[in-house]
């Protein structure tokens, strides 16, 4: 909205004027450009600017939270302009496939993230932190580690064998990585969670769609900005071990006269981290650039586990012949170096071992206690294991990808993109000759080499048609083709028995292996995989009242045989905008109330190549008669013709509004997916097959759920703003059908002894059951009991009694959580800002290894957990796979707080116009009854719930990270 306070009309000269909301507040460092030109300027802390133009020139005013308004000068009156927030407006842009549209044309299940959703301080090593609990129906795996490797999930289990994870695309180019990606770079998440928002994309949006858009160059004269960040962490959750004292009070084992906290020994002492950012921005309507470089070093709070990273953007975007054309080319080197000596086994020893062992032997050429005092058999030292060893690997990410645009006509344009995704690790490692596994295989050390290279291309050109006629009816369409290709190649070798330690990885021939014939030599070629598609997709609304999506893709995989190499993949949805008849008019608290109901399908390839096209391998060595050996090539697999990729077809109904003037806001989604023509290797006669198992089709799973979102500002004065949101998502996965008297057993619990399988899927179960024996109780001496297949109490096991089998077992438990809820706060005072994020998972089971494995006495001489002497000091019995030791997990966790302070500088003749100070605390403190390590444990994929002691997820410390941080506007 636009006032004009009268004077006298200048051709050339200074105009002034006041920036403001629409509560009359000034608006500080919003930023005025002169649309076509770098010229601009800000306003002060008062919202006054003043700016040069001339008679016709246009104004272009923007702030972050408001929608951008543009002013024509006419004569020199002083401007008085108010703005309109921006955040939950309906015409707000949300990114969809191949192209964007405004959030009241939506029809599917879509959430949208900006920017400023992704909090500073959270970011770490990925920006998997920083998406936690901000998306409806994702869930994300992953520990504290800085070379973590997250998983995502959306919606429940896609598939059983194939993939299972959301396809990233990365503008506009599929197939990416988030760990490819710097947070302050994104501009936006957009996640199509239905199939009618996804099916566009054909084969591989089983698992729902991520479209990333990263930062473009904004109009107006050269803009930088600098953030830095500083950490530390500490470590939160601890297992309570028996101390050196109690072990031998309880006389468990030799006393070696040593006080070692053998976990404590594994953790660095308040790790310090520390990432800078920088990035331009600038340019005219006929150039914009963005251009950022990235530095970080991680440390973890684990002894040899660090990270560093080096990355550099430039996004440019160009038009040209008086905006008929446009071309844009975005581009991204990144290289990540990482120290990955940490494994899961060290922690899984630092729980068992004699806490009387000492750490060091100065005896020993090392100075650690190798194989010494107490160490014997298949015991080692876990801080001997990641000291004498190198274990290095470096990933390089090269994203690059262009667009030529070309607008035919109003309307009309036909556009073309070229990506490229190009990755390469490479791993070395070595084993010093003072490590045990040297001395107890007798070689003076071992080396390895080896590097895996794959690039991806994608390829796409379209044509978009969006109209408007009569003012009621608008079409936006797009028509168009893609292929895509993947290539890959990897090569290792390794070698041992060196001349001289010292040198390490770094002079292979050296080894006696080689000559022995024992080094190893290995090299192997991706098979290459194609995908061929043709799409379109049609978007009408009636009057801003009516809308109707509609969209098919046709796509040819080359991992299927000629039987079943292309599908279709459609979807259809559908929108009434009740807000906007006439019968809702004089209902003036509802600013917008929309329901969605849309119906998809969807597809998955996500598995490897060979099972449908012959691929052959070497597998036999025969010997010639004048000696040496021969290789014979044969079929790597057992191929199938018919198979066919796993479908997707989903519906989902919801609804969205708003209300008071957009001050509250929401949406609601039920969904039921529906899985068919599972992947499954089955078992198949030899002969004729060449092999036991064949891939084939078989079986169906189902996924239902719901998800609700609310948020809007409590509190809105001219010095105090008080924001919220709340979101809750609730799913279901079954197993439907896997085929006749077919059952699939996972998640073998580790030795010692043998106590089985924890996970069964079978027909008509549900994923995130547990299937274990049922606890009836102890017998006088302390044995177990159990209930039987008739739920009858009996010994579990004694001597010749042996109850421990299948039959006995029962489905207990859930570990998919019944709600999964996140809340904001957000407070705006002047110049402070507070945030604080909650995070709950309600009503789900753990069962915790941990307790199994260290809860119990043992006679081995092995630490225990203290629970052994208390809560379990009746239990005379070995482990067994039991509920006893599966609890409630629930949990309510403060997930981080943000405090930050802002400078505005706009007053002052500085080359720095904003300066923001800011602390963030991650993982602040968690409120659980769960006995265990920590109940947020993986809940993705088929075995979901379990606490392991062999995964270093599992068993890597729960930290609080404290984060300083710095960010500079120039």
């Amino acid at each position: 909205m636009l006032f004009f306070t009268a004077s006298t009309f200048a051709q050339t000269g200074k105009i002034k004027g006041i920036v403001f909301d629409d509560l009359g507040e000034p608006l500080p460092g919003a930023t005025i450009v002169i649309l076509g030109t770098t010229s601009g300027t800000a306003t002060g802390i008062d919202g006054n600017f003043e700016i040069s133009v001339n008679k016709g020139d246009i104004l272009k005013i923007s702030y972050i939270g408001f929608v951008d308004q543009e002013v024509k000068i006419s004569d020199n009156s002083f401007l008085r302009i108010e703005m309109k927030q921006d955040a939950l407006t309906l015409e707000e842009t949300v990114v969809v496939a191949y192209g964007t549209m405004e959030k009241k044309q939506i029809t599917s299940s879509i959430t949208s993230l900006k920017a400023d959703d992704l909090t500073l301080g959270l970011g770490g090593s990925t920006i998997a932190t920083a998406l936690e609990g901000k998306i409806p129906g994702l869930t994300i795996s992953g520990d504290n580690s800085p070379n973590s490797s997250n998983g995502f999930q959306l919606r429940g289990v896609a598939s059983v064998n194939a993939s299972q994870g959301p396809l990233v695309v990365i503008d506009g180019v599929p197939g990416g990585d988030f760990r490819s990606l710097n947070m302050e770079d994104i501009e936006s998440v957009d996640v199509l969670k239905d199939a009618s928002a996804g099916a566009i994309y054909g084969t591989r949006a089983a698992g729902g769609v991520i479209l990333i858009t990263t930062k473009k160059g904004k109009i107006g004269k050269v803009s930088a900005t600098y953030t830095g960040e500083f950490s530390l962490e500490t470590v939160r959750s601890h297992p309570d071990l028996l101390t050196s004292s109690e072990y031998v009070e309880y006389g468990l084992g030799t006393d070696y006269g040593y006080d070692t906290d053998w976990y404590d020994s594994l953790l660095n002492e308040a790790p310090f981290s520390h990432k800078h950012h920088i990035s331009i921005s600038g340019g005219s309507d006929k150039a914009k650039v963005y251009a950022s470089f990235l530095g970080q070093d991680q440390k973890g709070i684990v002894i040899g586990d660090n990270r560093t990273d080096y990355s550099g953007r430039i996004n440019a975007t160009f038009n040209l012949c008086d905006g008929k054309v446009e071309v844009r080319t975005n581009g991204e080197f990144r290289q990540t170096n990482r120290d990955r000596r940490n494994s899961s086994g060290t922690f899984n020893k630092a729980l068992m071992l004699n806490p009387t062992i000492p750490v060091m032997d100065v005896e020993n050429d090392s100075k650690y206690n190798v194989n010494g005092i107490g160490f014997g058999g298949s015991d080692f030292n876990p801080v001997a294991d990641i000291e004498l060893r190198e274990d290095m690997g470096r990933d390089q990410w090269l994203l690059a990808d262009a667009l030529l645009k070309i607008n035919l006509m109003d309307g009309l344009a036909v556009q073309a993109t070229v990506g490229i995704d190009k990755r390469m690790y490479y791993q070395y490692k070595y084993v010093s000759a003072e490590h045990k596994e040297s001395i107890d295989n007798a070689r003076n050390g071992q080396a390895y080499h080896g590097y895996d290279n794959s690039t991806r291309v994608n390829t796409e050109a379209y044509v978009s048609y969006d109209k408007t006629f009569s003012q009621v009816h608008k079409i936006n369409a797009v028509a168009g083709w893609s292929f895509w290709e993947s290539n890959g190649e990897n090569f290792n070798m390794t070698n041992a028995d060196f001349s001289i330690d010292g040198v390490g990885p770094w002079d292979m021939a050296d080894g006696t292996w080689l000559n022995d014939g024992r080094a190893s030599m290995n090299s192997n070629k991706d098979p290459r995989e194609r995908l061929l598609s043709v799409f379109g997709r049609v978007n009408y609304s009636y009057d801003d009242k009516y809308l109707f999506q509609a969209s098919i893709r046709e796509e040819g995989s080359s991992k299927f045989g000629p039987n079943n190499r292309w599908g279709t993949f459609w979807a259809a949805s559908g929108g009434w905008r009740v807000s906007s008849e006439e019968f809702m008019k004089d209902i003036s608290w509802i600013s917008d109330l929309k329901v969605r109901l849309g119906y998809g399908v969807t597809g998955n390839n996500g598995f490897g190549n060979g099972y449908s096209t012959r691929q052959y391998k070497s597998y036999l060595s025969w010997p010639l008669p004048t000696g040496g050996f021969v290789s014979s090539y044969g079929s790597a697999e057992n191929i199938n013709p018919d198979l066919k990729w796993e479908e997707k077809h989903e519906i989902n109904a919801g609804f969205d509004f708003s209300f008071f003037d957009n001050r509250l806001w929401g949406k609601f989604d039920y969904y039921v997916r529906n899985v068919k023509d599972l992947l499954y290797d089955t078992s198949v006669p030899q002969p004729p097959y060449i092999y036991s198992t064949m891939m084939k089709n078989i079986g169906s799973l189902q996924n239902k759920g719901y998800e609700f979102e609310i948020g809007g500002d409590i509190i809105r004065t001219k010095d105090f703003v008080w924001s919220t949101s709340l979101r809750y998502s609730h799913n279901k996965s079954r197993i439907k059908d896997m085929g006749a008297d077919f059952y699939l057993d996972m998640e073998k619990f580790p030795s010692p002894g043998n106590p089985g399988y924890a996970v069964r899927l079978q027909n008509n179960s549900d994923i995130g059951q547990f299937y274990v024996y049922k606890y009836a109780g102890l017998s006088e001496d302390g044995k177990w009991l159990i209930y039987d297949k008739n739920n009858e109490i009996v010994l579990a096991q004694d001597g010749n009694v042996n109850n421990l089998v299948d039959e006995n077992k029962h489905f207990i438990g859930n570990a998919i959580p019944k709600a999964i809820i996140a809340m904001d706060h957000t407070i705006r005072w002047n110049n402070w800002d507070l945030s604080v994020y909650l995070r709950s998972w309600l009503d789900f089971d753990v069962y915790s290894q941990v307790n199994m494995y260290y809860g119990l006495q043992r006679p081995d001489q092995y630490n225990v957990l203290k629970m052994a002497y208390t809560k379990n000091k009746d239990i005379n019995d070995e482990k067994i796979l039991t509920d006893y030791f599966i609890e409630d997990g629930s949990f309510l966790k403060i997930d981080a707080i943000n405090l930050g302070y802002t400078f505005d500088l706009v007053k002052y003749d500085l080359p720095l116009s904003k300066a923001k100070l800011y602390c963030t605390i991650k993982d602040v403190a968690t409120f659980t009854k769960y006995t265990g390590i920590d109940p947020e444990v993986n809940i993705n994929g088929l075995a979901p719930g379990i606490e392991y002691i062999s995964d270093t997820s599992s068993m890597y410390p729960k930290t609080t990270r404290f984060t300083f941080g710095v960010q500079l506007n120039f």
